[in-house]
């Protein structure tokens, strides 16, 4: 899985995963066209559960066999790629800046 330290380190991620796999990225492109944000980042959630399933099941096989198999290793490396796709469309539909997030003061009015 992935180890954010920051917001910046999102833009570098994702940035890339335009270079390493552009197909996919144009593939999540055009699936998001007919989704408002919400269904955005329903996606995006539902690939972060993937991914941490892939993981999961690719360091569960390490611990048991010493290794992972060919299939879990590929799964986890998909599964990590479409988290980040997923990341940067909802990055590109989303009208609010994550680093506005910390603005906020803490009031509820």
């Amino acid at each position: 899985m992935f180890n954010l330290t920051s917001f910046d380190d999102i833009a570098e991620i994702t940035g890339g995963i335009e270079i390493t796999n552009p197909c996919m990225v144009e593939r999540i492109r055009r699936a998001a066209d007919g989704l408002n944000r919400h269904e955005i980042a329903a996606r995006l959630a539902d690939a972060i559960t993937d991914a941490a399933d892939a993981a999961h099941t690719r360091r569960w096989q390490e611990q048991a066999y010493g290794q992972a198999s060919p299939d879990a290793i590929v799964d986890q490396e998909y599964h990590d790629d479409l988290v980040l796709a997923w990341t940067l469309v909802a990055a590109e539909n989303q009208p609010m800046n994550l680093a506005s997030l910390f603005a906020h003061d803490g009031s509820v009015h």
